[in-house]
């Protein structure tokens, strides 16, 4: 009885193992925005967004994004609102050109990506952390000149790959 449960046991760890895996499609996508970040061309696109106050909100991933074009950086957010916003989507488009670039890999796989904006309607630090086996990353934009710090969820991904639309901007 006790060898029955004990080969069991391995069974089942060993289907663990197996879902727990990323399989070569996410590792795909992870090289590809690894490959991206480090050429300082990639974007970032946003499917939900968390307040301050803890409140989150699931958004458009087509127009709500960052976007990184080796010095220059687009970083729009629209909300599904009858009011029309800044952009024309219902919240705010601001370019910039970006300073202090860092990226690092930490021991877990976890690669973080800052840099500063600075524009016209923007004056930040941005850090994008890649999860370590596929796309999908978080990012935080933090403004120099107040404490309303901005969460995003979402996923990296190649300039030529992405699918965004961008408004007017300030």
């Amino acid at each position: 009885m006790a060898s029955q449960l004990h080969s069991s046991e391995k069974i089942t760890q060993k289907k663990n193992r197996k879902y727990n895996t990323p399989d070569s499609t996410d590792m795909k996508y992870h090289a590809q925005a690894l490959a991206a970040l480090k050429d300082s061309t990639f974007v970032f696109n946003t499917n939900q967004i968390i307040f301050n106050n803890g409140i989150s909100t699931s958004v458009s991933s087509v127009t709500n994004f960052i976007s990184l074009n080796k010095n220059r950086v687009v970083i729009q957010i629209a909300f599904d609102i009858p009011y029309i916003g800044y952009n024309g989507l219902g919240g705010i488009t601001v370019e910039g050109h970006i300073s202090t670039v860092k990226m690092r890999t930490d021991k877990k796989g976890f690669t973080r990506y800052e840099f500063y904006a600075n524009g016209t309607g923007i004056s930040a630090r941005v850090e994008l952390t890649l999860h370590p086996t596929n796309n999908s990353a978080t990012a935080i934009i933090s403004p120099n000149f107040n404490s309303k710090q901005l969460n995003l969820n979402g996923s990296i991904s190649p300039m030529n790959k992405a699918y965004i639309y961008k408004g007017t901007s300030l």
